[in-house]
């Protein structure tokens, strides 16, 4: 297995930990209802959905890193534009003209970064339409988590499928992921981006 893989896989289980445990959190409200209540659920929630979206975050960079200074694919189609024996001579360029730190916000950036030193920005570019489509508003939801300013709520609101369908009092980022909107088979929408997030990652790794 190659370190790409490795980190993919790596992030494919800490987001499945995260699933477990929004599944364990619906389980002890419903035994301790008294003890809980519905915004300390929603909390959870939202909380583990930034944190897969940092996990996410540091993956594309890990990513991104790995393809252009670790091993060469052996898959046709991934050709490098550019080697770099040192990854801080990578980090380097990438950081000029002066940046402390690197930032990838989204899958768009980081395919663009890719594109710059891999053909047609590989294996970043390799990620399903349905996944990316489930990925950008996985940035809006993890927006209204992270800034709760009325721009980015505004953006949520209006950018997310489902959102509008439930009461005032339910639109937002915590009540919209706990929101169960298919009963059989029980289906919360937090589950469609977990989802994505792991075939996303499986899909990129693929195709390294």
């Amino acid at each position: 297995m190659s370190r790409l893989s490795d980190r993919a896989d790596r992030f494919v289980r800490r987001v499945l930990r995260y699933r477990s445990c929004c599944v364990r959190i619906e389980h002890e409200f419903a035994r301790a209802r008294k003890r809980l209540r519905v915004t300390d659920v929603e909390l959870v929630y939202s909380s583990s959905f930034l944190s897969v979206c940092s996990q996410w975050e540091s993956l594309l960079e890990d990513i991104l890193f790995e393809a252009v200074c670790g091993e060469e694919s052996p898959k046709p189609g991934n050709r490098r534009y550019a080697t770099f024996k040192k990854r801080k001579h990578f980090e380097d360029v990438l950081l000029f003209p002066g940046k402390d730190y690197l930032s990838i916000p989204n899958l768009k950036h980081a395919e663009e970064l890719a594109a710059l030193f891999i053909n047609q920005g590989r294996p970043i570019s390799a990620v399903s339409e349905h996944n990316r489509t489930l990925l950008q508003q996985a940035v809006q939801i993890r927006n209204a988590i992270a800034h709760e300013s009325p721009f980015a709520m505004k953006n949520f609101r209006a950018n997310v499928p489902g959102v509008s369908a439930l009461p005032r009092s339910k639109r937002s980022p915590g009540a919209f992921l706990r929101h169960e909107f298919r009963q059989t088979p029980s289906q919360r929408r937090y589950e469609l981006h977990y989802v994505a997030y792991q075939s996303a990652a499986r899909e990129i790794a693929g195709a390294w």
